[in-house]
């Protein structure tokens, strides 16, 4: 099988297209060639070193990555970074692996957020058991569920997900019924409360969020829940893995 036959099948199951209109595309090959003949393949939520050379064990030479693989050159006055990304040591291990290997490493994103049903926006309510969803942005969802207090809302979340510490800003006497999710790293964008709180939400679940997005959802009148940025976005990985396997034997 060729790396570009996986890549369509993708585009068939997470098209760059939904009910919202046209999704910004943002997939690529960052590493190796798409007429290349491939004989197993991973996916990953990151590509790290660690998970590289597991693949290199499984003998895997596809790598289907939802963030990215190297880390880039940032202009920043709060420190210095390399100009050349590829002196950079974690991007050397990457690809001395890469290389040895003959692996081919493909970055799919936006696309794979939104897929309806699976992808990432779908699959982390499924995970918090949140069944009757009543709004949604494209990547935000809105459900309803009986009211509870926050506090045993937050110990639910913790057991779905199996975490033993979220962060919570809030009251956590305040009994809610109606919660966002804002999958993985949505609340690193400042302003981001400002969607679920038009969306008729009391309390935002997200992934990761930096103090600004608490800080939003707080003065919007919402509880703010922080998760796990990559265990909110594991589920639609694991999703993908699944349809691809099953599918791609066909």
């Amino acid at each position: 099988m060729k790396v570009r036959e996986v890549i369509e099948y993708i585009y068939e199951i997470a098209p760059f297209r939904d009910e919202f209109g046209e999704i910004p595309r943002d997939d690529a090959i960052v590493f190796g060639k798409e007429n290349q003949t491939i004989k197993g393949i991973g996916v990953t939520w990151s590509p790290t070193v660690k998970v590289l050379k597991k693949a290199e064990k499984e003998k895997l030479d596809l790598i289907i990555t939802h963030e990215f693989l190297f880390w880039p050159h940032m202009e920043s006055v709060w420190f210095e970074s390399r100009e050349d990304i590829m002196k950079k040591l974690p991007n050397l291990l990457r690809v001395e692996i890469l290389r040895r290997n003959n692996m081919v490493v493909y970055n799919t994103h936006k696309n794979w957020d939104a897929a309806g049903g699976w992808g990432m926006c779908d699959a982390f309510p499924e995970l918090l058991g949140f069944k009757e969803e009543i709004n949604r942005g494209r990547f935000i969802r809105v459900h309803r569920i009986e009211p509870i207090r926050v506090v045993h809302l937050a110990e639910r979340i913790k057991e779905r997900m199996k975490i033993p510490v979220i962060r919570i800003a809030g009251d956590l006497q305040r009994k809610v019924s109606k919660i966002a999710t804002a999958v993985g790293g949505l609340g690193q964008i400042y302003g981001i409360a400002e969607e679920p709180y038009n969306l008729g939400a009391e309390v935002v679940v997200f992934g990761e969020a930096v103090d600004y997005a608490i800080r939003c959802c707080t003065e919007y009148g919402m509880v703010a829940i922080e998760t796990s940025h990559v265990l909110s976005e594991n589920p639609g990985v694991r999703n993908l893995a699944k349809n691809s396997g099953e599918n791609l034997k066909k």
